[in-house]
């Protein structure tokens, strides 16, 4: 049976967006925008571990506890310098996790869309 993952390519600057750090760690509802997209993913059951991508050297992540979201989230610092760079380097990293029949969910940081699915369904 196939097993599910999600990865998280969290490593963008947001310098386009012009605030003064990534548009993924702007707080939403009192939390950084990230925070909602990866405990919608984490609540989902079928999805057995969630991988954000950071730029390795992102200096915002450790700023924030990000304990109450569990042991399924595990950050990986190999972020490139675009975002398809990222998620290829998180498929990279996936492929020593997931077999060929697998699948793994590729879901923007900043854009919190399975919000809904957290809110009150941790079925997905």
């Amino acid at each position: 049976m196939p097993r599910h993952f999600a990865i998280v390519p969290a490593a963008g600057s947001g310098s386009r967006f012009g605030a003064e750090k990534p548009k993924q760690y702007l707080s939403l509802l009192g939390r950084p925008l990230i925070f909602h997209t990866l405990a919608a993913l984490i609540a989902c059951r079928e999805i057995e571990r969630v991988w954000v991508v950071l730029s390795p050297d992102d200096p915002f992540w450790s700023q924030y506890d990000w304990n109450e979201l569990g042991p399924k989230l595990e950050t990986l610092r190999c972020g490139g310098e675009t975002r398809a760079e990222s998620v290829t380097n998180g498929l990279r990293a996936a492929a020593m996790v997931a077999a060929d029949d697998d699948w793994i969910l590729v879901h923007d940081a900043a854009r919190p869309l399975p919000v809904a699915s957290h809110a009150g369904n941790a079925d997905c």
